[in-house]
């Protein structure tokens, strides 16, 4: 059995789904019953420092013009990357250069009807030394160092912590509908099992688990120590899940994450067990990163998906206009939202709006009335 093959059964059969997501004396999840809204939407993630710069009569006719091509809802990123310490909203947090360009767009928004749920980067902090943020980050054990070294790792509390913060302060100075999580997960993206971190706070739990200070890639050849090593970063991840969870219900808001789109090779491995989250009620609802130029790939991986959630909570299949990966045309979207639509799902989530060209507007607004 190779390892994706050992991840997946592990997580399918009940006994795994316990242990991978509920560890003897962590925590249990209580499902939370939430109302399934279906009413097909269109959502579009945006950037409040590119996006919507103009003065308020401009951007209420961007708004408008938004509204009108069938767009419910704006996914918007309001706080930087840990080492920028920005935020544009209104913060009081400590360590934060704060410029509140949210109130503004929210009050524009309401007037037309158009929905803002901030995104919050959910593994960070804010107001760190250059010093302790080095020793939060992620430590590949490759010689010479990896590109993913000096992102925050998930594993300390802290970090953690950080993105419940700043969730916490934006429901406490903004009125919104909702929050989305992103980077809700280790960042080790794609070499969590070739160059395990080295970080202090993942040595220490090495030690506790394995009782060595040190993993490599060999190690994970042997089922139980890759299980174990799941397992714990895992944990870790649902316990802030959790957290922010509870603070949307305490302020009676939706919950939305994006979701990393290869659920075994990718999720799991990254402590990100969305499927699970999602059948105990966790999120309002989910936009896996589907992000493609091969229109079959899509299709193919939202089945999966799909066939994963069996309805527990809507599915907004994550679109690329133009990301890291490449460039659609808007016709092209539409194509793969099309599919979307037919496979099952609520709707679509378009990355992202600084990608579109004037005539995609056009676009999207006739293929909203053939879904109305």
């Amino acid at each position: 059995m190779d390892r994706r093959q050992f991840i997946k059964s592990a997580a399918l059969s009940g006994a795994g789904i316990g242990m991978l997501t509920e560890p003897s004396g962590a925590y249990s999840i209580d499902k939370i019953e939430r109302n399934i809204i279906l009413k097909r939407k269109i959502l579009v993630w945006s950037h409040i420092y590119l996006d919507f710069l103009g003065s308020d009569d401009s951007v209420r006719k961007e708004f408008s013009m938004i509204r009108d091509s069938g767009i419910d809802l704006l996914l918007m990123f309001i706080h930087s990357h840990p080492e920028e310490n920005q935020s544009w909203y209104n913060s009081s947090l400590y360590g934060f250069e704060k410029q509140d360009k949210l109130s503004r767009l929210l009050q524009i928004a309401k007037e037309v009807d158009l929905e803002i749920h901030p995104l919050i980067g959910s593994i960070t902090d804010t107001g760190l030394s250059d010093e302790t943020r080095v020793k939060r980050s992620y430590a590949s054990g490759k010689p010479g160092g990896h590109s993913k070294d000096g992102r925050f790792c998930a594993s300390w509390e802290g970090n953690r912590l950080g993105g419940i913060k700043i969730s916490l302060d934006v429901l406490e100075h903004h009125k919104v509908n909702g929050i989305h999580l992103d980077y809700i997960r280790y960042i080790d993206t794609g070499i969590g099992l070739k160059w395990p971190c080295q970080c202090e706070a993942c040595k220490q739990n090495y030690l506790r688990l394995f009782g060595k200070k040190t993993l490599t890639e060999e190690d994970f050849s042997s089922p139980g120590v890759l299980y174990k090593y799941l397992q714990f970063r895992n944990s870790n991840i649902t316990d802030a899940v959790l957290q922010h969870a509870r603070l949307a219900t305490q302020y009676q808001v939706q919950l939305s994450m994006a979701a990393r789109a290869d659920y075994f090779s990718s999720s799991l491995v990254e402590g990100q067990d969305w499927v699970h989250w999602a059948k105990k009620g966790l999120f309002d609802f989910i936009c896996p990163m589907n992000y493609t130029l091969d229109r079959a790939w899509h299709k193919k991986t939202l089945k999966e998906q799909l066939d994963l959630i069996a309805g527990q909570v809507p599915i907004y299949s994550g679109l690329g206009r133009k990301w890291s990966g490449g460039e659609n045309s808007m016709e092209d979207v539409i194509g793969q939202a099309e599919d979307a639509l037919t496979l099952g799902a609520s709707g679509v989530s378009i990355f992202h709006y600084n990608g579109f060209k004037p005539n995609d507007f056009n676009v999207l607004k006739h293929f909203r009335r053939t879904i109305e």
